[in-house]
């Protein structure tokens, strides 16, 4: 009888660890409704994207010049055949979503912008 709590405990402890986070949390909640509200091509400058959304994760810039600011974040969930005894040691892996927030800029302010939300998933094991 004292085995079902201490399964319980454990199997909540695995799935509350099976979880991951990574990247800018200040997009983790956006859409493309709430980015565009907040961001208007050629309106929004550099310092006001950096006031709302803190240090890009990348930068670079276009063949013309023009700088390209990039925030990520990823949420990832640990797949459930990782946990099957003898299963889980030859192929693993995750799944989730990941949201990409793309702003170019032409001196200091926006030039264009884009969020992007696409599912992701990793694996790794004798499978391939």
């Amino acid at each position: 009888m004292k085995m079902f709590p201490v399964a319980g405990c454990l199997s909540a402890l695995l799935l509350l660890s099976a979880c991951a986070s990574s990247g800018n949390e200040s997009i983790k909640n956006e859409t493309s409704t709430t980015v565009d509200q907040k961001i208007k091509d050629g309106v929004t400058t550099k310092q006001e994207v950096k006031a709302m959304y803190g240090d890009p994760l990348e930068t670079s810039f276009t063949d013309s010049g023009h700088e390209v600011w990039k925030y990520v974040f990823a949420k990832t969930r640990a797949n459930g055949t990782n946990f099957i005894p003898y299963y889980g040691a030859f192929s693993s892996g995750t799944h989730g979503k990941a949201k990409t927030l793309s702003i170019i800029f032409t001196d200091q302010v926006v030039w264009h912008h884009s969020l992007a939300d696409s599912q992701i998933q990793t694996h790794q094991g004798i499978g391939g």
